[in-house]
């Protein structure tokens, strides 16, 4: 299964939370002591009044932040252990897309909103219970671990993130499916036919996460392409599964062709070409002759001559040089130049003609 975590959101987080707890708490602290030792009729006195309400209020801010992001089991770990052994097919996002934790596979696109809180909770139908009492409202609002609506939050963020799929696949008929998923081994949860899937994380428990993809893996239900999860790849910046496959020298995703007809794949292929000018290297592609190419590659080239240092034949020229520029674009100088090393350009030779 292919993890993907977005480390600095989750890094950048951690940081504000634990910056914005001590910035209130000394805050408090300081404001606390003025109070009680300055004059009572000092102006600075009533302001004081204004400042020890927004401190309180950035701390709790500090704290909702602290349990999305410090506090443990952190969601990551645990729901990469319950999908421990899943296949290649799989891709587990968190932090990514609009919703926190997205996976996609073979049984379709699922968001998992997940629940983290301990304790007792019942759910009949859409109604949640558990957060019941005047005392236990209070307290859990200044701890903010209140419960809350569960199924409101997870069918926005199903919402959010189809939003994404009709994006880069509006005919593809894929319906994302939320789901609820505790993952305290502290928690108990009477579930009783609910409006949307409620299921535990861990393995071992019923109704659990794991099973829960089996029963769907006979439902039809519908889920994204090779192609269409390389889109999902590129709109967010990452490497795409043919890149991955490409640089750690595994075959390449399976593709059903569209059409088996011989005379529209002919029309597919194309050429990918490496030309150098000067210190730096264009990577292109055409479907017709490298020649041409070449003659409309003059006009941007700065008048420096042009040696064409490796081409080859293939399936969809475009998106093969896109993926290369892709992986060479640190080195980026400028529109599809690059400033190349020698191993570099070893490894662009290292693509040969496809049958």
């Amino acid at each position: 299964m292919r993890v993907v975590i977005n480390q600095a959101k989750v890094k950048r987080n951690r940081q504000i939370s634990h910056i914005l707890f001590l910035v209130s708490l000394a805050g408090m602290g300081i404001g606390f002591f003025y109070t009680w030792t300055a004059d009572p009729n000092a102006q600075t006195s009533q302001i004081s009044c204004f400042i020890l309400p927004m401190l309180m209020l950035l701390t709790l801010i500090s704290v909702r932040m602290a349990n999305t992001w410090i506090r443990e089991p952190r969601p990551e770990d645990v729901l990469e252990q319950a999908f421990k052994g899943l296949g290649k097919r799989y891709t587990l996002f968190h932090y990514l897309l609009p919703a926190p934790h997205v996976l996609i596979g073979p049984e379709g696109v699922y968001t998992l909103n997940v629940v983290w809180q301990e304790g007792k909770y019942a759910v009949k139908g859409k109604k949640w219970s558990g957060d019941g009492g005047i005392v236990r409202k209070i307290l859990g609002y200044m701890r903010q671990d209140l419960l809350g609506n569960p199924f409101a939050d997870a069918m926005l963020q199903a919402q959010q993130v189809q939003q994404i799929i009709d994006k880069i696949a509006p005919d593809s008929g894929v319906e994302v499916q939320p789901l609820v998923v505790f993952i305290s081994p502290k928690v108990e949860v009477a579930i009783e036919d609910p409006m949307l899937p409620v299921l535990y994380a861990d393995p071992k428990r019923k109704p659990s996460l794991r099973e829960y993809l089996k029963t769907q893996a006979k439902s039809g239900r519908k889920t994204l392409s090779e192609a269409d999860l390389d889109k999902l790849d590129e709109l967010y910046g990452l490497m795409t599964r043919r890149e991955i496959a490409e640089m750690l020298g595994e075959p390449l995703p399976e593709e059903t062709p569209q059409d088996d007809n011989a005379d529209d794949f002919a029309d597919k292929v194309g050429t990918v070409f490496v030309v150098q000018a000067g210190q730096l290297y264009h990577i292109g592609a055409t479907h017709g002759t490298v020649e041409d190419a070449l003659d409309a590659l003059r006009e941007t080239a700065d008048e420096e001559e042009l040696h064409v240092v490796h081409s080859f034949t293939t399936r969809d020229p475009q998106t093969k040089a896109k993926q290369f520029r892709r992986k060479f674009d640190r080195k980026r100088q400028k529109p599809d130049w690059f400033g190349l090393s020698k191993k570099d350009v070893a490894w662009l030779r290292g693509h040969k003609d496809e049958d």
